[in-house]
């Protein structure tokens, strides 16, 4: 086995009375409204090899295995 290490950065414009909390599980979380929103690693998919292809998480079973490969994820979200 071989270690690959995905780094993505992202960066919102969000109306202001969107706000970051910390949770009752403990992880910092996007509070909209009554909701929280946490960040995670979705894995799209193609069979297509081509400009226009579409990329999708329908395969259940191929993203299954690609989230289980995940060993360590970390999130941090902050206002600038």
């Amino acid at each position: 086995m071989k270690k690959l290490t995905v780094h993505i950065h992202a960066e919102l414009e969000i109306p202001d009375d969107w706000e970051i909390v910390e949770h009752q599980s403990g992880i910092q979380a996007l509070k909209i409204g009554d909701r929280f929103i946490d960040f995670d690693i979705a894995p799209l998919a193609t069979e297509e090899n081509d400009v226009d292809a579409t990329w999708t998480d329908e395969d259940e079973e191929l993203t299954n295995d690609i989230l289980m490969a995940v060993t360590g994820l970390d999130t941090t979200l902050e206002t600038g």
